[in-house]
């Protein structure tokens, strides 16, 4: 596919001109974090009004990711209405606007893929309609980061800042305030015809990858993962000493796993009133306690290192074996935005040193 170049400074144009065709278009921008007059601002991605109040290439990383777009919050399924000793059930409707999120970070777009292969799965005849009319009609435009904060990893986990994976068109920073724009689908190249009035050709691939080379220099948090999986299969280490060490930090809040990109779990309840109501499927989390709760009283994971294990062996086992797609995409949400600093990258690297050296006393906790 060809590649082009365009003026950094045309961003909101690029976004006025989406919205002209009718696409609603989410992109980064500043909004309140909590519904307070004493709010501070934060990057969000929103649907925007005007191209003018877009942040897209500012910051690392929006506060939220594309998954609420696609696997979205609480949504119903059906209504239903009790009759007497019968219940009516009707279908509810569900809008699919044609949609573009603009200015995705790599780690975010990498994450649909995963959550691609958990709601939409061919291998396992299963697929949810609300998540792939969605997927469907939305497109990815990302942007390569160009600076990296200390919770990022992505280069750990087998990205990069300039990743392309899940990406529809890619757009990189270069020098002079331009940008590198790359059609990587079908849906990308519909995007840059729409934008054609603004961009230059041809691109400048060399220029792309020398960015990319400078971003990945800026990812100073960097572990090894490739052991991990192993060292998660071996029976013997379901109970060693670190989950026990490391999981009592863990207060069960779930702010993670709801912030977690590739987090896909959910629950579906019965909300009525008067004998009318829906049936809603909703974000859940395996850090609350409840989460295994059986009916008999019992559960399977009733001290929170053992949600917090399970949580880490998704990750980098249960995701992989299951659905055959990344369960972490190294974004360092969970990091930043856990309230008692439980840092997954301090497992990752304690998994590293015991399989590389399994018969050493582990005794290093200087961890970054």
């Amino acid at each position: 596919m060809k590649t082009a170049t365009i003026q950094k400074s045309d961003i909101g144009k690029c976004l006025d001109l989406l919205k002209s065709q009718d696409f609603r278009v989410i992109a980064p921008q500043l909004r309140p974090r909590l519904e307070s007059p004493d709010a501070i601002d934060v990057l969000m991605l929103t649907e925007i009004d005007s191209g003018e109040n877009h942040r897209v290439g500012e910051g690392v990383l929006p506060l939220n990711g594309v998954k609420e777009f696609l696997f979205v919050k609480d949504e119903p399924l059906f209504a239903f209405e009790n009759k007497g000793k019968k219940v009516s059930i009707t279908d509810v409707h569900h809008d699919y606007p044609k949609t573009v999120i603009f200015g995705v970070r790599p780690c975010d777009a990498a994450s649909v893929g995963s959550l691609n292969a958990v709601f939409s799965n061919a291998n396992a005849g299963f697929d949810d309609p609300f998540f792939t009319k969605r997927l469907e009609n939305t497109t990815i435009v990302t942007y390569s980061c160009t600076d990296a904060d200390l919770s990022c990893f992505c280069t750990s986990v087998g990205l990069a800042p300039d990743s392309d994976r899940g990406s529809d068109l890619h757009l990189t920073e270069i020098a002079d305030g331009k940008l590198h724009v790359e059609p990587k689908t079908p849906a990308g190249e519909a995007i840059a015809q729409i934008l054609e009035p603004l961009l230059q050709w041809p691109g400048d691939p060399q220029a792309r990858t020398l960015a990319g080379e400078e971003a990945r220099k800026k990812v100073s948090r960097v572990r090894n993962s490739h052991l991990i999986k192993g060292w998660l299969d071996e029976v013997t280490n379901f109970d060693d000493e670190m989950w026990f060490r490391l999981g009592e930090k863990c207060i069960g809040c779930g702010a993670c796993t709801f912030m977690c990109p590739t987090c896909h779990c959910f629950d579906i309840v019965d909300e009525t009133r008067g004998g009318k109501g829906y049936r809603v499927k909703f974000w859940d989390s395996c850090q609350f306690d409840h989460f295994t709760l059986h009916a008999s009283g019992h559960n399977p994971r009733d001290s929170q290192y053992k949600r917090y294990r399970n949580r880490f062996s998704c990750k980098f086992k249960i995701y992989q074996e299951k659905f055959d797609a990344q369960g972490c995409v190294g974004c360092g949400r969970c990091i930043r935005d856990c309230p008692v600093n439980l840092d997954i990258t301090e497992y990752m690297r304690e998994v590293d040193l015991k399989a590389s050296l399994p018969n050493a006393l582990q005794q290093d906790t200087d961890f970054e």
